[in-house]
């Protein structure tokens, strides 16, 4: 009976020690160490949140960039397309003002025409006549444009336009005899074929 009373005493206090030893045990102290703290969040989920904050100013950062490299495109294009317009609009304001003083000379000659105060004779109109059609010619060789007068050369259909054929003893076959209209070229492209009387 006594031996029997002993043995349980003894089991008790083993089962005390065990319980002593697991409570002050390293593995409660960690355990302790890896309680979450304030509202339900550990440390390394305050860090993982300021990284995806960083990475959101980030990205914000970015689609702005985006944005305004994109409206310095949209303002680029309109810029240019200004430009283009501008440039076919006055494209030809360099001839254009080349041709007024022809233009003023024709004035001062119909001028002349119309007033009785001045004697006008045939010499003094054909020369003045001449001496703008020289003027005129002048300013079209200036900016590339090329007479078509093909009077005694071979025809020439790439540059000329055959209105008639003539038979004649004077001239070679395939021959331009007469020349209805000139034709001209602008830096060596036809703009208007010459109208021409061809020899058979």
């Amino acid at each position: 009976m006594t031996d029997n009373k002993n043995h349980n005493e003894s089991e008790t206090d083993s089962t005390n020690i065990k319980d002593h030893e697991l409570h002050d045990s390293p593995l409660d102290a960690d355990t302790e160490e890896l309680e979450i703290d304030g509202e339900g969040q550990s440390p390394g989920d305050n860090d993982l949140a300021e990284q995806v904050r960083q990475l959101e100013l980030q990205l914000a950062a970015k689609d702005e960039e985006i944005l305004r490299v994109a409206a310095d495109g949209m303002n680029a294009q309109k810029r240019l397309q200004r430009e283009l317009d501008n440039t076919r609009k006055y494209a030809n304001d360099k001839i254009i003002k080349a041709l007024i003083p022809i233009m003023d000379s024709f004035d001062k000659a119909l001028e002349i025409v119309n007033n009785d105060s001045y004697e006008v004779t045939v010499d003094a109109m054909v020369e003045g006549t001449v001496n703008t059609q020289q003027s005129l010619a002048k300013v079209l060789a200036e900016y590339g444009i090329e007479i078509i007068n093909p009077v005694g050369e071979k025809f020439d259909p790439e540059q000329h336009e055959a209105m008639t054929t003539v038979i004649s003893d004077e001239h070679k076959k395939n021959t331009v005899v007469n020349v209805f209209q000139k034709g001209y070229l602008l830096h060596g492209r036809v703009i208007r074929a010459a109208m021409v009387v061809v020899a058979q």
